[in-house]
């Protein structure tokens, strides 16, 4: 118990490499339980079903803690295949080749350090308790069985993600987790409008992955140009000086592939930032001289080129800006998905990719500002809409864009372990805050709008004060874990420059100030009107009633969470890189970010000052209080004495176009959906239609039909016909042969 509450310790019992080679069985189980789940679920009955789905996810959790003990140790470690050196704090399986085509190749190997531990408790112990909340949740629908073999692959399919040890396998998982969540969404595919959903969040994730895949490609040519500059010019050899390192690299790069991480790591410590003027060899600011479709740009240039296309396939995932307009739309599936899929696992997936990637990103200054504004700009924007939404699902949806905003604001100032730890307290709270609302709905014959509830917190003790928590939690008050967690993000993009972009960080510490003195006020609204006051005249059932023991159970254990969360948060704890004092995540994900920290130090890419952090943690504190305090005094004072009266113009308008999203939806629809539908329709008339049907293959058919039709006159059944027919040819033949010989 020792081990697990201090992961510093090294008192891991046995070789750290017998369970490294159980990493695959973490990844299995579930996949095992999707596939039982979905072809003898319905033969099983529902008892069993449930409880097969549960016990794998929960024996995956098991091995998760027993692998979140083992890289805590510092004996953990393996010999890297890019450098050869050893990797402490971390275990790497690699199961061999899974494919390889022309110099390509990618191998199928897990790789967990402690990002990825920390990733693996949300699944697996998150995953877990939804799935046993569904239990009862679910009890009446008669597609259960096809419910949790979706839920299982969903959580061996985000188990892939982020155990993976190279970009193609996480892609993978990145392209699996999207396609349960398009089953989940539309589970209810009866219904046109939930069915709809699912067809929405598929193909705005479609958007972003193509930019995704794109993005692979010019990581793949850039290695591939840096490795066959290195061989063949006298420029690289200073980037390659040691000759056992070297070797190791290329080998890897045609055995592991370009794409695996650790080679990519490797490329991040030979490939100086272009700052780095007093040393020779090649740097970011090398011009590409191979041939090929690099030729004549520089390192940075296709560097900074990629990280912003795989921005792209992360806004699609994590549902930022321009692309997160799936994600509110994804609430039509049933809410335990929403809380697995849309609060606590999936949406995150785009943050733990750069901070996966950190060692890149920090390369790259105008990536790190780009992620930084969109991540701001997502926050405030989904804030907003979130004012005037009345559906309860709908306001933690636009939540969770804004919370996830928040991450990428972390990500882009170089803050990664801040971003990460808020990425877990938002598990646990916004989790408890979904399958809140579930309760809600459970207990009020489905009823989401929050206008028609009200009065609950005698009616729903427990999902009152598990409620109750979570929006303290994600408000930002002191004692919770969301405090710590969002207040460090803003902590550090107040201290931190980065290079060529200097008014960066101050501008997103502002725009975060902002965003979460929405946060406060939005969410206090939605605890006011669903749980404060009198029972709404026209709600659909005069009194609710109180959740079963399971989904109980469930709320109060995130809640328990969300409050005990705020150790990995609080300030100068423990010691940390340097010697300085640091919070545990801190230090916790020090080995994991340690070559990012480095770079950024050395290139001075990204420069962080040191200061206290209490005023900065004060100030936002008091912008909590005003935020939920305000919001208090307007929907239990202000409007109710109003009752009647119609709202000030200047709020109305602003209501109006928060509640209408802006109209974003339909401008979508103006300029990008409309025209490709007419497109569409042009070239199914013309090309699909005219062309092809019409004149290829239709009129390939009535030419042949035609020529059938004339021929057939020749086919009379008489023998003398054929004959005369016959010598006419023989004599025809016997001419133009003659006339050849005798000309």
């Amino acid at each position: 118990m020792l081990a697990l509450v201090n992961p510093f310790t090294d008192a891991f019992p046995g070789a750290p490499e017998n369970l490294a080679n159980l990493l695959w069985v973490i990844v299995a189980l579930p996949l095992a339980g999707a596939f039982l789940c979905g072809v003898l679920g319905k033969f099983m009955g529902r008892a069993n079903t449930n409880f097969l789905a549960c016990f794998t996810v929960f024996a995956s959790f098991i091995l998760s803690c027993l692998t979140l003990w083992a890289v805590g140790a510092q004996s953990t470690q393996f010999i890297s295949p890019a450098s050869g050196v050893p990797v402490r704090w971390a275990l790497w399986l690699d199961l061999g080749r899974w494919f390889s085509a022309g110099d390509f190749s990618a191998h199928y190997g897990f790789l967990v350090d402690r990002l990825t531990a920390a990733m693996l408790m949300v699944i697996t112990g998150i995953g877990f308790l939804i799935h046993l909340y569904s239990t009862e949740y679910m009890e009446h629908d008669d597609g259960y069985w096809r419910y949790f073999a979706y839920l299982n692959l969903f959580v061996a399919m985000m188990l892939t993600l982020v155990m993976a040890d190279n970009l193609v396998l996480l892609f993978v998982g990145w392209e699996g987790v999207g396609l349960c969540s398009y089953l989940l969404i539309g589970f209810w595919y009866r219904d046109t409008e939930k069915a709809w959903a699912g067809r929405k969040a598929f193909i705005t994730n479609r958007i972003g992955d193509f930019g995704f895949l794109i993005g692979m490609f010019l990581l793949v040519l850039l290695v591939g140009a840096t490795e066959q500059m290195g061989r063949e010019t006298a420029l690289g050899r200073s980037n390659f000086s040691d000759i056992g390192r070297a070797r190791a690299w290329v080998t890897a790069v045609h055995d592991q592939g370009p794409l695996n991480l650790e080679v990519l790591r490797e490329w991040a410590l030979r490939m100086p930032a272009e700052t780095a003027k007093d040393r020779p060899g090649m740097t970011l600011g090398t011009t590409i001289t191979t041939e090929g479709p690099l030729k004549g740009k520089t390192f940075g240039q296709v560097l900074t080129a990629a990280l912003l296309l795989l921005l792209l396939g992360a806004a699609g995932k994590s549902a930022q800006i321009p692309l997160y307009v799936w994600l509110p739309d994804a609430m039509a599936g049933p809410t335990p998905v929403s809380a697995l899929i849309h609060a606590a696992t999936m949406v995150t997936a785009g943050v733990y990719l750069f901070c996966r990637l950190s060692f890149l990103l920090v390369l790259s200054p105008t990536a790190m500002a780009w992620v930084a504004m969109i991540g701001a700009l997502t926050a405030i924007w989904a804030a907003l809409i979130a004012f005037a939404q009345d559906d309860i699902k709908k306001v933690l949806a636009y939540s969770t864009v804004s919370q996830l905003g928040f991450m990428f604001m972390g990500v882009g100032v170089g803050v990664f372990w801040a971003a990460a730890l808020h990425l877990v307290t938002h598990a646990c709270f916004k989790a408890c805050l979904f399958l809140g609302a579930g309760s809600v709905m459970h207990g009020n014959a489905d009823e989401t709008d929050i206008r028609r509830l009200g009065g609950l917190r005698k009616e729903m003790p427990w999902t009152w004060a598990t409620f109750a928590i979570a929006t303290l939690a994600i408000t930002g008050i002191v004692p919770l874990s969301g405090f710590f967690s969002k207040d460090a993000i803003l902590h550090g993009a107040h201290t931190t420059e980065v290079a060529g972009y200097p008014w960066v960080g101050h501008t997103v510490y502002w725009m975060g100030l902002f965003g979460a003195l929405c946060t406060a006020f939005y969410m206090t609204r939605l605890y006011v009107l669903t749980f404060e006051g009198k029972r709404a005249p026209d709600a659909r059932v005069p009194h609710a009633h109180e959740s079963g023991f399971r989904m109980v159970f469930v709320l109060v254990f995130l809640a328990f969470l969300s409050v005990v969360g705020v150790v990995w948060g609080i300030p100068e704890l423990v010691p940390g890189p340097g010697g300085r004092k640091v919070a545990l995540m801190e230090g916790y994900l020090a080995p994991a970010m340690n070559l990012a920290d480095r770079l950024a130090s050395i290139y001075d890419t990204v420069t962080h000052t040191e200061s206290s952090p209490w005023l900065g943690f004060a100030i936002a504190w008091a912008v909590a209080l005003v935020g939920g305090a305000t919001a208090w005094l307007v929907f239990r004072s202000w409007l109710p004495a109003r009752a009647g009266k119609p709202l000030p113009n200047y709020i109305a308008l602003f209501w109006s176009w928060a509640r209408a999203k802006f109209y974003v939806d339909e401008l979508y629809d103006l300029l990008i959906i409309r025209p490709f539908t007419v497109l569409s329709k042009g070239l199914y008339k013309i090309v699909d239609a005219g062309l092809i049907d019409g004149v290829a293959v239709g009129g390939t058919a009535g030419v042949l039909r035609r020529v059938g039709g004339w021929l057939r006159y020749t086919q009379t059944g008489n023998a003398q016909n054929y004959a005369t027919v016959m010598a006419v040819g023989l004599l025809i033949s016997i001419g133009v042969v003659l006339t050849w010989v005798l000309r």
